[in-house]
């Protein structure tokens, strides 16, 4: 068992982005597992700029990867206020969420559907801030829902970058 892995939670990224994205307003399991997901983004998103083969898009899906890392630390910061619990974001290597891909192929259309995720991440962070009573938790809430939203709006712009 990992031990950034809170306990009673799902083993796989897909399995907890399901009960994330299920949330209205998050406990503190979904905050945690939400912690993990967003700092896997540092990785997903490398990995898919190495394999896209395109300079701007490259630079364009690093610049998210690294505000997902940010993301994971003012979800944190919510816990916190929350809570007072102090939440530790694992590095890549021990996030049990990230996994390396191996022979990525990053096309249009798979650009699309990030694209469409990081969208449907605004309006989640935007629910959750209207929701968990919290002032502080919500304003880092709101922040990551308009990141989320300039994170697909990039993703766009890096899919309009490959070959057709």
């Amino acid at each position: 068992m990992n031990r950034f892995l809170p306990a009673g939670a799902p083993a796989t990224s897909r399995e907890a982005f399901a009960i994330v994205n299920a949330a209205v307003k998050p406990d503190t399991m979904v905050l945690k597992l939400m912690v993990l997901l967003e700092a896997s983004g540092l990785g997903g998103y490398g990995d898919m700029a190495a394999a896209c083969g395109q300079a701007e898009a490259e630079a364009l899906l690093n610049r998210n990867g690294r505000e997902e890392l940010a993301h994971a630390h003012r979800v944190r910061q919510a816990i916190r206020a929350l809570t007072g619990e102090e939440v530790e974001i694992p590095s890549l290597e021990d996030n049990p969420y990230y996994v390396p891909a191996r022979d990525m192929t990053v096309t249009r259309e798979m650009l699309a559907k990030i694209a469409a995720a990081e969208f449907g991440g605004e309006k989640l962070y935007e629910t959750w801030a209207a929701e968990i009573g919290n002032d502080e938790a919500a304003a880092l809430f709101r922040l990551n829902g308009r990141e989320e939203a300039e994170h697909g709006a990039r993703v766009q712009q890096a899919a309009a970058l490959l070959p057709a």
